[in-house]
C-alpha cells in the first residue's frame, strides 16, 4: 500500500501513522483525521488524564498518548458486536509503545466509574451521539472534569437546518440512525442551557463531506469497504446536508 494514501495537508499528526493501521482498526470515519481536528484548541500537555469516551479499538488513545504525552483512559461500552473490547485497545497500545499511559476500560458512559473532577479533558470522537443526546448526559458526563477543564466532541451531523425534512438519500444513506443526526446550533444548545460550561468552539469541519468521501474511496481501494452507494451519496450532497461538526467547552 502506497503509505501516503491517507496524507492530508490539514493533519500533518495523523500523516505520520501507518495507513493500513488505521483501516484495519476503523469502524466509522478516519478516527485520527476527526481526532486531530478535535485536539487542535485542546491545549494537552504530558501528565494529564484525558477520558478517550466511545475509544472504540483503541487507535484515537494511541494518537492521543503519542501525540501529547496524556494518560489516556480508552473507555467504551464494548457492545459492538465483538468489534471492540479493553484487550484489543491494550494490544493497540502496547503495539504502538503507550502501554505506560493508555488505560483500557469497558464502562458505561452513562455510568462512568470514576471520581468527580479527575479529568483534565474528555474527547469523544463519532460517538457522542450514542450517548449524548438526552437531557441529564452532558450534566453526568461533566461532573468527571476539574474545573476549567475542556471537553469536546466531533460527530457527523446536518449542515444545514432539516426542520422542513431531508431527501430520500439521506434517509437511506442513514437508515436506523437517522435520529443520531442534528444541527451544530442543537447541539450547542444541549450543552449551553445546562450552565456548567463556556462554548469555547462551535464549527464544522472544513470539506467534511468530502474527506468522508476520500476516506471511503481509499477503504475501497484496498478491498476493506464496498460501498458504491454511500459515495455516491457524498458526491451527490457535496456537504450540503453531510458533514462532520465540532462542539469544544470549558468547565465553569
Amino acid at each position: 500500500m502506497d503509505k501516503n494514501i491517507l496524507h492530508h495537508a490539514d493533519f500533518p499528526r495523523s500523516n505520520k501513522y501507518d495507513p493500513m493501521w488505521i483501516i484495519e482498526n476503523e469502524m466509522g470515519p478516519n478516527p485520527l483525521w476527526l481526532t486531530e481536528f478535535l485536539t487542535e484548541p485542546f491545549d494537552l500537555k504530558p501528565g494529564m488524564r484525558v477520558l478517550d469516551l466511545g475509544s472504540g479499538k483503541g487507535i484515537t488513545s494511541v494518537f492521543l498518548a503519542r501525540e501529547f504525552g496524556v494518560q489516556v483512559y480508552a473507555a467504551d461500552f464494548d457492545e459492538w458486536k465483538g468489534w471492540t473490547s479493553p484487550e484489543i485497545r491494550w494490544n493497540n497500545a502496547k503495539e504502538n509503545g503507550v502501554e505506560h499511559l493508555v488505560i483500557p476500560i469497558k464502562a458505561d458512559a452513562r455510568k462512568l466509574p470514576f471520581a468527580e473532577g479527575f479529568f483534565d479533558a474528555i474527547v469523544c470522537v463519532d460517538s457522542y451521539f450514542y450517548y449524548g443526546k438526552n437531557d441529564g448526559d452532558f450534566e453526568n458526563i461533566i461532573r468527571f472534569l476539574r474545573p476549567g477543564g475542556k471537553i469536546g466532541m466531533v460527530i457527523p451531523g446536518f449542515m444545514k437546518d432539516v426542520s422542513s425534512g431531508v431527501p430520500d438519500y439521506i434517509k437511506e444513506f442513514l437508515g436506523d440512525e437517522l435520529w443520531t443526526w442534528e444541527t451544530l446550533p442543537w447541539w450547542k444548545n444541549l450543552w449551553e442551557k445546562t450552565n456548567l460550561a463556556t462554548i469555547d468552539i462551535a464549527d464544522t469541519l472544513k470539506d467534511g463531506c468530502a474527506l468522508w468521501q476520500r476516506w471511503d474511496e481509499t477503504l475501497d481501494s484496498v478491498g476493506k469497504h464496498s460501498a458504491p452507494d454511500e459515495i455516491e451519496d457524498f458526491k451527490r450532497d457535496k456537504g450540503e446536508y453531510m458533514g462532520f461538526l465540532r462542539l469544544v467547552a470549558t468547565k465553569g
